[in-house]
């Protein structure tokens, strides 16, 4: 492939896809983002799920800079495969159709794309506003990224941090994994940005790339819509639905980052089974996290492992962070994900395991103790209190606080160290 770098004044070869349903008027404004690029797209299209408001008058205010395309209301996914079916120019810009592109955003995303034609994917950050822009803005979110397409992927299976409107892909990348999963109603980017990572080679820009609204409105097609109220647990529903499928469906060392080539296959396997046991507790996939802790244990101790390695411990220490899904829907769940710490090769091996897990839970004890508890907190809190609060991994648990949080052979994307908040 060759490069091929676009005159200053010229459209770049990208093409913008915004699905949306029934959101005119917030649509006007993501749709005045785009078009007000200091470096416009060739390609705007909107693909219409159907809305029974004034959509399409309020897009054909932007013609003929943008496309309007129209289905029976059928979903987001849908939506996108429409839109991707459609398009013309070689990268492909995902925009929601209530958040507001940065100016420069599509610019600043396509320049390394210019510059390497091997490279597939660009991603930068977003902050947060509520209500109607503009507004005050959030920090930005704290994204990752990686020389290591191995490692990137492995901290995107535990947490959502590209987002498609801060990304930037070659359609060709789109073609080669296939469409949208259209059983999805939520977390449908998510479940394709992990078959992108899984295969191609992306690189994190340190910029705001959009900002995203957040708002009362409804979310999903007509029949499945979600209240804002809901989407939380929507989010949990359809991540469920997605990692439980890649469980079954990755060969176990995709878990694996790649650290001393000569190392012991067996002891490598050990790191895929905890990594990936600490994935599926992030998403409360309490069955399959149990299973895989139970089979971490009976590998140490026919191993004889005394010492968790770098990559472990990144991953056990981010299973109970904030903000992470890892919650118990009843006390039989974290009665069995930590049964397995009775059977790890030693005492002194188990402890290391209970002392990381236990890092990020007295940040949300202290948050119980000085802000509005999130509902059920305390419950969760007490939960991992009651399993892991030993004398012997609370002395594992001051050394893992003396050395500081890290993300194995990954960087945070916005300058800032990583935190347990």
């Amino acid at each position: 492939m060759t490069s091929s770098v676009p005159e200053p004044t010229a459209p770049l070869p990208v093409s913008v896809i915004v699905p949306t349903f029934n959101r005119a008027r917030l649509l006007a404004q993501a749709l005045e983002s785009l078009v007000a690029q200091s470096r416009p797209a060739a390609e705007i299209l909107v693909v219409d799920d159907g809305s029974d408001d004034d959509t399409a008058a309020v897009v054909a205010r932007f013609a003929p800079t943008v496309t309007y395309v129209r289905q029976d209301n059928s979903g987001k996914a849908v939506a996108l495969n429409l839109g991707l079916s459609r398009i013309t120019q070689d990268a492909v810009w995902i925009f929601d159709d209530d958040d507001i592109a940065a100016p420069d955003a599509l610019e600043r995303l396509y320049a390394p794309l210019a510059a390497d034609p091997e490279l597939d994917f660009t991603y930068g950050l977003c902050d947060k506003f509520e209500g109607e822009w503009p507004a005050p803005l959030t920090p930005p979110n704290t994204s990752y990224a990686s020389v290591d397409r191995a490692a990137l992927y492995v901290r995107l299976m535990e947490d959502f941090f590209i987002w498609q409107g801060a990304m930037l892909v070659r359609r060709r990348c789109y073609a080669a994994v296939g469409p949208f999963d259209v059983r999805l109603t939520r977390s449908q980017d998510y479940e394709m940005n992990l078959r992108l990572a899984r295969r191609f080679r992306g690189q994190g820009l340190a910029f705001v790339a959009f900002h995203q609204r957040h708002h009362a409105g409804v979310r999903g097609p007509r029949a499945a819509s979600v209240q804002a109220s809901g989407v939380e647990a929507a989010w949990r529903k359809f991540n469920q639905i997605i990692f439980r499928e890649l469980h079954a469906s990755h060969g176990l060392m995709e878990f694996h980052v790649e650290g001393d080539p000569a190392a012991d296959p067996a002891r490598q396997r050990l790191t895929a089974v905890l990594q990936r046991a600490c994935i599926m507790a992030r998403k409360a996939l309490w069955d399959l996290a149990a299973a895989d802790m139970d089979e971490a244990a009976r590998l140490s101790a026919r191993l004889g492992v005394e010492q968790l390695n770098e990559q472990e411990i990144a991953a056990l220490r981010r299973v109970f962070q904030a903000g992470a899904r890892s919650t118990f829907g009843d006390p039989r769940e974290a009665a069995a994900f930590f049964a397995p710490l009775k059977r790890f090769s030693s005492r002194a091996l188990a402890a290391q395991v209970a002392g990381n897990l236990l890092l990020p839970v007295s940040h949300r004890l202290r948050k119980l103790l000085t802000e509005k508890a999130v509902a059920g907190e305390a419950g969760q809190v007490w939960l991992l209190l009651s399993h892991l609060l030993r004398p012997s991994h609370l002395a594992e648990y001051r050394r893992a606080r003396a050395r500081p949080l890290f993300m194995y052979r990954v960087t945070p994307l916005d300058g800032e160290q990583a935190s347990l908040a």
